[in-house]
């Protein structure tokens, strides 16, 4: 490059000025770089140096303008571009490709089945959230059908739930116990309602005590009590403490 610096006209080496150089920043200009991040790199011109070679080179000057028209064309073309893509983004909001598997489908059944809330496993990494798994059920038939199964297999899971926190409740832990056991008879009657809802009338207050009937039969190893009324949660514990002293 020196000789053919020598050759340059003598303002020009006198400026330091780089027909090169500004070449290359001008087809970097037309890719969409700004002129900051140029100028900054080592080796380059200043902005205050690269403004007065526009003055006194005509040549550079037309080449930087069309330059920034250029870059100009094609930042409006990619915003236009943008906006399109985004439009038809809005017309067709579930365009994105259905990501459901039998597996997935399989494993939130699975940990349905067993007790798990659906918020536990929408919380879970490889898991897709609540909002996902709605839009499933109502997409899929298989897994809806699945997850209703799942649901009553729950159903049954909270129900022997139930039985244990009555039958190991304490008197220190009998407020926290009879919530729990509350809460869950509650969703088992919503989680399984032909199984488990409660149709028959509600107790009275401050009943608190099973009700039997005494039946007899013809020897007296026959006799039995039958359960007409209940059960609450004080007649669970009831029974738990009979069987432990049994």
């Amino acid at each position: 490059m020196a000789g053919f610096n020598d050759r340059l006209p003598e303002d020009e080496r006198r400026d330091g000025y780089d027909r090169e150089q500004v070449a290359q920043i001008c087809a970097r200009i037309e890719a969409g770089e700004s002129l900051r991040k140029i100028c900054k790199e080592e080796g380059m011109p200043s902005p205050a140096t690269l403004h007065q070679w526009r003055l006194r080179y005509p040549l550079f000057a037309d080449m930087y303008g069309a330059a920034r028209a250029t870059a100009r064309r094609n930042q409006i073309q990619a915003d236009q571009d943008a906006l399109l893509r985004q439009k038809r983004r809005r017309k067709h909001p579930w365009g994105r490709p259905d990501s459901y598997t039998d597996e997935i489908g399989a494993e939130i059944c699975r940990r349905i089945a067993e007790g798990e809330s659906l918020l536990s496993i929408g919380a879970s990494r490889d898991m897709p959230v609540v909002q996902t798994v709605y839009k499933w059920l109502r997409k899929h038939a298989d897994f809806r059908q699945d997850y209703g199964r799942a649901r009553e297999i729950q159903a049954d899971v909270k129900f022997e739930l139930a039985w244990e926190i009555a039958r190991h409740a304490a008197p220190e832990t009998e407020r926290v116990a009879r919530l729990q056991f509350d809460v869950i008879r509650w969703q088992v009657g919503r989680l399984s309602p032909k199984k488990y809802a409660e149709t028959e009338p509600q107790e009275p207050e401050g009943f608190d005590q099973d009700v039997y009937v005494q039946i007899y039969g013809e020897t007296r190893a026959q006799n039995t009590l039958e359960l007409v009324a209940g059960p609450t949660f004080e007649a669970l514990q009831a029974k738990a403490a009979r069987e432990a002293e049994g």
